[in-house]
């Protein structure tokens, strides 16, 4: 049986970091990179068979507007939340980050830090899918690797 492929969201860092860490991770799992505006405001519809969206937290915040999840992004995998050298607190008030952080599937990374490192996350959250819809079967937990901090420890 063939492990279905992972659904990545990348936020955060400056935009060239993000895009280039967001087409790298697409190009090792084989799945298409999508700007997170054109699938929030162009409407493009996710393919079914895995995908890394790229964007920044106010996007998806402003997108999402009060209260409400985002659905189109809803089924991710893991959210890859790449922290800017500029960083501030504020950063953490975007409720699209506290919402993915409370469904267990967003874990923070530097923005230099080697791919083999988000792989690892990433290969650790698909562990244990065997389908295309997480609510046939899939994780509904944060698992990080080994030696890496858990989803409610990975803010700095």
């Amino acid at each position: 049986m063939v492990a279905p492929a992972p659904r990545i969201v990348v936020i955060g860092a400056g935009e060239g970091p993000r895009i280039v860490r967001a087409t790298r991770l697409a190009g090792h799992y084989g799945v298409p990179r999508l700007p997170a505006v054109d699938v929030l405001i162009g409407r493009q519809p996710l393919p079914a068979d895995g995908y890394v969206v790229d964007g920044t937290p106010r996007l998806l915040d402003q997108v999402a507007g009060t209260g409400g999840p985002l659905p189109v992004l809803e089924s991710a995998d893991l959210v890859v939340a790449l922290r800017g050298a500029e960083r501030t607190g504020a950063d953490e008030a975007y409720r699209v980050l506290r919402y993915y952080e409370a469904r267990g599937v967003l874990i923070a990374f530097p923005p230099d830090v080697p791919d083999g490192e988000i792989t690892l996350a990433v290969d650790a959250a698909m562990r244990g899918r065997t389908t295309a819809d997480p609510a046939e079967g899939g994780r509904d937990r944060c698992r990080p690797p080994r030696g890496m901090r858990g989803c409610d420890e990975n803010r700095a």
